[in-house]
């Protein structure tokens, strides 16, 4: 599998009505974590990004929030974002659009009970979608891609590698990490060290 740790601009002109990346005149990044919350992974990153004074959006799986609520609310307390990732981490290219909506709006009634927002956000898992559901989901969440792909999932990760990709995210960029079980190992060596070189260059850190 080729691994592109920043989407390429075809993409971006294909999806033109995703958020590939943010506008902003800040020196500001987007850092984004998939697949939670994690009773113990979640809770960890959450103690990386206060050591930096960041806030972050988490893109969580609405089975995970039944189990972790509690982690959610902690995430939320801290000043971070929690958003729509489906109800049981779906993949679009192969989910009828009636499914795949149906498990977004589960997901979402948890994240609405945790905590309402005005202007919901979603992450299709795997960045896997149809056009047609992008039409359907389109009025109702803004959908959220990013720029960069960290690949901490991957047990084959090079992680010099992811490095120096993401050493190269700029203002608005927004980036993706997952708080999940496979990538742990990975986001260990990943996260510190990154959010460490993006303080030491100036960045801020926010949620979507």
């Amino acid at each position: 599998m080729i691994q592109f740790h920043h989407t390429p601009v075809f993409l971006q002109k294909l999806y033109p009505s995703l958020v590939w990346k943010k506008n902003t005149e800040n020196k500001e990044l987007y850092l984004t974590f998939d697949d939670g919350p994690h009773p113990v992974i979640t809770p960890w990153v959450l103690e990386q990004l206060d050591k930096v004074n960041a806030k972050a959006t988490f893109f969580c799986v609405g089975e995970n929030l039944e189990k972790y609520e509690d982690v959610a609310k902690e995430t939320l307390r801290r000043g971070n974002l929690i958003a729509n990732h489906t109800h049981n981490h779906l993949k679009g290219w192969k989910t009828s659009d009636e499914v795949y909506i149906n498990n977004i709006e589960q997901c979402e009634r948890i994240i609405q009970r945790i905590s309402p927002q005005k202007n919901p956000l979603f992450r299709p898992p795997y960045g896997r979608i149809k056009k047609g559901q992008i039409n359907l989901i389109k009025p109702h969440y803004d959908l959220i891609m990013w720029s960069h792909l960290s690949w901490d999932f991957d047990p084959k990760l090079a992680i010099r590698k992811s490095i120096r990709a993401m050493k190269k995210a700029d203002s608005g960029s927004i980036i993706v990490f997952h708080d999940s079980k496979k990538s742990f190992q990975n986001l260990k060596k990943l996260l510190p060290e990154m959010l460490d070189y993006w303080s030491q260059n100036g960045f801020r850190f926010a949620h979507l």
